[in-house]
């Protein structure tokens, strides 16, 4: 059957690159339809309590994202300083072009003056500092009185006055491009004679990042293009061979991202790992199939009946590839993340377009002119790989010998690999915005918010009395020590309020009172309040998910312990905790189980499947354990190398299964079909390796380097993924050569 599909589109070439041409240019506007999203929300799943939480604060409370700005000087509680701040924020404020986007400012100096309003009028004479001065280190003393406003003091401005901090609010609600420009105009205003300001955030980080991958994209992705097409040419010796490669390559990428625009499908970040599946598919397929039909062509066999033994040969071989790979990536269908949902689906659907395109345009795009020489199938490479086939089956006992013991010492360290996410490992160096996040993280801890969400009578005053006590409940929680840098919530600037006034409001109607007071007096005073809901804030010190996971933990168990006719800190039952670190907490805590539980599924479905193809148990198994021993040797090796399981490592294992299954099949099925005829066994695993073994010799070449390309990358997070994919391919072509020629040949001794 695939013989007959080869031969009749090579045939009707016409038609078939009419129809190839028509549908990649609906294709191509599909893929221009595309929407690109780096928004956190499309990788939440609604159905955790934290995620729930923090898409409804963001809703409700405007300000719920924002920027921070360092300040340095020498004494930052000096008029000139003061000034020179309050005046910055005025203009954030007031500047037309920030109008509804910057919701707020801020910083040390509004925390220090919020019961200070004629401080804010002295700083407007400079003959008055002095008095000025004096006031504010007054208010700076009260402050150190309390030990829970001293604690959120420290949050905003260091012990020697040399360093603090100003929060610039952004209006949530607005598209995050929107933001991306506000935080740019924000930038622009940062002025100040006698400060040091720099500005960071996540989306100061995330426009500076963005320039680092546009110039390394400019750089790596042609670089890797070249390389492929450099190791394609060596192979075929011909260009127009490295031309139908690529364009396999191509379409295969564009008819799947097309697919994505035409259904309306978001392409994320971990998306991007489509443009390497269609790579290896498209390649490997390639590969596969014009190997073989030179090889046919060498023998001195026809066009049509080289096409027609290649479809047969390889063309069997291939699907078996395809079809294990496909069910192995629609196993990530159960996964309960929307976006790895969608990433075996659509991974799905590139290697379905490359199997196509192996099969209906490539034999259209040979033509049946004669092989000139046919130099891409002899040579040392061939008799190397003949030679190293035949001692691979004359020493395979030590060889699987071997093998058993690097397995078995890789299962003996997998257990103690560690899965602790630092996701400073993921950001380059030298980037502005890092630097700064990163001194500001040395001068007053982690920068992470963990918030709960408090509904009920929030304006009572014996209710403001319970909400401090569970901010003080929490903060001497001896596990909060070196986790948890502080806290604020409503009740904060009433107590505030009472300490400088000596009157602690006994009434709602009070409460109110002294909040409209403050937004009075300070225009850029931003109070999470919305009817009866209100947040309670804490900042987490940790930087890897353990830590999240710890002060989400910690913070859970004191919501649980909670219990007022007033407050209420649940919603629909569970403790309504949110913020970053708890969607992260609990967004690892299933990744990892969740990815583990897809691979182990796609391996099962790929056996079942190779051992219905191949009609035998055993050959299925053979098959697919070099696989299982690649999942073995990547984990002792994480175990040397002292990497953790994280979102990366996890996602190499997708590419594995389809590169591993795709050598590993390749192997398989020709070393049966030589095995089938007569001669010894060496010579059977000679002519496999010097012919099909030198196509998957130059896939691994071609692939494993282009991603090590990639590894030079200014971006920690590709590198990780450029050695990661080299490392898998390198164990992956390994695996299958050294034990398949080893086994099989012992099988068929037995037998």
């Amino acid at each position: 059957m695939l013989d007959r599909l080869a031969v009749s589109c090579a045939r009707r070439r016409g038609t078939v690159l009419l129809v190839v041409i028509l549908v990649s240019l609906f294709m191509a506007y599909g893929a221009g339809r595309v929407r690109q999203t780096s928004d956190y929300k499309k990788f939440l799943s609604s159905e955790q309590t934290s995620v729930r939480v923090t898409l409804a604060a963001a809703e409700e409370f405007q300000g719920m994202s924002f920027e921070t700005v360092l300040v340095e000087g020498e004494n930052l509680l000096r008029a000139g300083s003061l000034r020179e701040l309050l005046g910055l924020e005025g203009l954030l404020l007031s500047s037309p072009e920030l109008q509804g986007r910057v919701v707020g400012c801020q910083s040390y100096a509004d925390f220090l003056l919020q019961q200070l309003p004629q401080v804010r009028e002295l700083l407007a004479d400079p003959s008055r500092d002095p008095l000025t001065e004096n006031l504010v280190m007054g208010a700076y003393l009260t402050i150190l009185s309390d030990p829970q406003l001293s604690q959120q003091l420290r949050g905003y401005l260091t012990p020697d006055l040399k360093a603090g901090l100003m929060r610039v609010y952004l209006n949530s609600s607005l598209p995050k491009e929107e933001l991306r420009k506000a935080v740019g105009e924000v930038r622009e205003r940062l002025r100040a004679e006698n400060l040091k300001l720099g500005l960071t955030g996540s989306y100061s980080m995330e426009r500076d990042i963005g320039k680092i991958m546009e110039r390394d994209n400019s750089v790596l992705i042609p670089a890797t293009i070249l390389f492929i097409s450099l190791v394609l040419f060596l192979t075929f010796r011909r260009f127009s061979d490295v031309g139908r490669c690529l364009l396999v390559v191509g379409l295969a990428a564009l008819w799947t991202v097309g697919v994505m625009g035409l259904t309306g499908s978001d392409f994320t970040s971990i998306h991007v790992a489509l443009i390497p599946i269609s790579m290896v598919a498209g390649v490997d397929y390639s590969l596969y199939f014009l190997s073989r039909y030179y090889e046919e062509r060498g023998k001195g066999r026809g066009f049509a009946e080289a096409l027609g033994t290649s479809a047969r040969r390889v063309g069997t071989a291939v699907f078996m590839c395809f079809l294990t790979t496909v069910i192995g990536f629609l196993s990530f269908s159960i996964s309960d993340l929307p976006p790895v949902r969608t990433l075996g689906q659509f991974a799905a659907l590139a290697v379905l377009c490359a199997f196509l395109f192996t099969l209906v345009l490539l034999p259209a795009l040979l033509g049946g002119g004669e092989v000139r020489g046919g130099r891409a199938w002899g040579g040392g490479i061939s008799r190397g790989m003949a030679s190293l086939g035949r001692g691979i089956v004359r020493h395979r006992r030590p060889i699987l010998a071997a093998l058993a013991a690097t397995v078995v010492l890789s299962a003996l360290v997998a257990p103690r690999v560690g899965s602790t996410m630092s996701f400073d490992l993921l950001l380059p160096s030298g980037v502005e915005s890092l630097r700064i996040q990163h001194r500001i993280e040395d001068l007053f801890g982690g920068q992470s918010q963990l918030f709960v969400l408090v509904q009920g009578r929030i304006l009572d005053p014996q209710a403001l009395q319970q909400l401090r006590g569970f901010q003080q409940g929490v903060m001497s929680d001896p596990r909060a020590s070196g986790l948890i840098g502080g806290s604020y919530s409503l009740a904060d600037p009433i107590f505030q309020y009472a300490l400088f006034s000596g009157h602690l409001p006994q009434t709602e109607e009070e409460v109110a009172e002294v909040l409209e007071n403050l937004r009075e007096s300070n225009r850029g005073f931003f109070l999470p309040l919305s009817d009866n809901r209100t947040l309670v804030i804490f900042n987490v010190l940790g930087r890897t998910d353990r830590d999240f996971k710890r002060a989400t933990q910690l913070v859970r168990e004191h919501v649980e312990n909670f219990s007022s006719p007033l407050l209420d800190l649940r919603l629909d039952g569970e403790p309504a905790v949110g913020g970053g670190p708890a969607v992260i907490s609990d967004l690892f805590s299933r990744i990892i189980p969740n990815m583990l539980k897809t691979t182990l599924l796609a391996l099962f479905l790929c056996l079942l499947v190779l051992i219905l193809l191949f009609r035998s148990p055993v050959l299925g198994t053979l098959t697919l354990l070099p696989v299982g021993m690649v999942v073995l040797w990547e984990l002792g090796t994480f175990y040397l190398l002292g990497w953790s399981l994280d979102v990366f490592t996890l996602g190499s294992f997708s590419l594995m299964i389809g590169m591993g299954i795709d050598y590993s099949v390749q192997l398989s099925s020709r070393m049966r079909e030589e095995l089938g005829g007569k001669g010894p066994a060496e010579e059977a695993a000679a002519r496999t390796a010097g012919s099909i073994g030198r196509a998957v010799l130059a896939s691994a070449v071609t692939m494993g380097g282009g991603f090590l390309i990639l590894s030079l990358s200014r971006m920690p997070a590709m590198t990780r993924f450029g050695e990661l994919v080299a490392l898998v391919i390198l164990y992956a072509f390994t695996a299958a050569l050294l034990f398949l020629p080893s086994a099989l040949s012992l099988r068929r001794r037995a037998s």
